[in-house]
C-alpha cells in the first residue's frame, strides 16, 4: 500500500509539473509594468483552480506548491481569491469591513502576488495552515506578519520569490 501511495504521489507531482510547464499562460515574463489591478489576463498565469490567476513567476511557484500540497493532503488547495482587477478592488473596498480590503490600487492581489486560501489553510493552527507555514517558503510564499496580527487573516498568503 505504501508503494502504491508513493507511486500515486510521484505521478501527481509529475502531472502537475507537466501542466505548469505546458500551460501557455505561464510562459513569459513577470516584469511587465502594468498598474495595480490592470494586468490583462493574457499576461497572467492561470492556476489549477478555475478562474484564478497570478503573476507569471508567482503562478509557476504556486503550481509547484499546489503539487506538494496535493501530495500531502490528496487534493488541490482551495483558492478563494487571487489576482484582483482594479474594478473588483473597488467593489470589495465598498462592502468589506474597514481594514479587510486594501485601498484600491494598492492591493497585493492587484499585483498578482497574493492568494486567499480555504479548505483548512484559512484556519489558524489547523494541520493545513501549519503545513503551509512550514512548507510555503520553499516555494516563495509567505504568510505576512501583518496577516497574523492586524487584521488577522490566516487565509492570506503572498509570493515574495
Amino acid at each position: 500500500a505504501a508503494r502504491a501511495a508513493a507511486a500515486r504521489t510521484a505521478a501527481a507531482r509529475s502531472a502537475a509539473a507537466r501542466s505548469a510547464a505546458t500551460s501557455a499562460s505561464c510562459h513569459g515574463t513577470s516584469r511587465l509594468n502594468y498598474p495595480n489591478g490592470l494586468i490583462p489576463l493574457s499576461a497572467l498565469c492561470a492556476l489549477p483552480q478555475s478562474g484564478s490567476y497570478l503573476r507569471v513567476d508567482a503562478g509557476r511557484a504556486f503550481w509547484r506548491l499546489n503539487a506538494a500540497y496535493r501530495a500531502r493532503f490528496g487534493a488541490d488547495m482551495c483558492v478563494n481569491a487571487a489576482y484582483r482587477s482594479l474594478r473588483r478592488q473597488y467593489q470589495l473596498y465598498a462592502v468589506m469591513t474597514p481594514g479587510y480590503a486594501a485601498v484600491p490600487g494598492t492591493s497585493n492581489h492587484g499585483e498578482g502576488i497574493a492568494v486567499d486560501l480555504g479548505c483548512g489553510v484559512n484556519v489558524y493552527g489547523s494541520t493545513q495552515f501549519d503545513w503551509m507555514k512550514a512548507n510555503a517558503p520553499r516555494f516563495g510564499f509567505i504568510h505576512p506578519y501583518w496577516a497574523e496580527h492586524s487584521p488577522f487573516e490566516p487565509w492570506h498568503w503572498e509570493y515574495h520569490g
